[in-house]
């Protein structure tokens, strides 16, 4: 097993480490940051493999493996509470988000939406296979805006 430290926010440089289980790159089509344009590293968190930028933190999400991969974090516990950037930091991040991206799976143009509808918390998703782009940092956004909606 490998070691890997995810970082969950941009201006936090190590936030907590997570194991990753590195997998076989000959196995797995090479895709792209949409950021970087460097490969992206498959990692498995908790059986759920996601796509990771090792440069910019960038995480790519197959269909339904953004949900599985948020439970996991906060079912072992791994989201910290509070946080939130400044008001001026939200924003720089916020118009980064809106912009569109190329796909890494299939390299159609990804659209902007606001997770959970009034979150805040801009994401990109590919309209033709569905998938996920999470900048760096916004795991950790969204695993804390799921942990604060969750019953007591």
């Amino acid at each position: 097993m490998v070691q890997y430290t995810l970082t969950l926010w941009l201006e936090i440089p190590i936030l907590y480490s997570l194991p990753f289980i590195e997998i076989d790159n000959r196995k797995t089509k090479l895709m792209k940051c949409p950021i970087c344009a460097l490969a992206l590293a498959p990692k498995t968190y908790a059986d759920q493999t996601v796509d990771v930028c090792e440069i910019c933190r960038g995480i790519w999400c197959d269909s339904g493996e953004l949900g599985t991969l948020v439970n996991a974090l906060i079912s072992a516990d791994k989201v910290p509470t509070g946080g939130s950037p400044s008001a001026a930091e939200a924003r720089q991040h916020e118009d980064h988000d809106r912009q569109t991206k190329p796909c890494p799976r299939c390299a159609q143009m990804t659209e902007s939406f606001n997770f959970a509808y009034d979150s805040n918390i801009f994401l990109n998703r590919c309209n033709a296979c569905n998938g996920i782009w999470l900048d760096g940092g916004e795991l950790r956004s969204v695993a804390q805006f799921i942990k604060k909606t969750l019953p007591s």
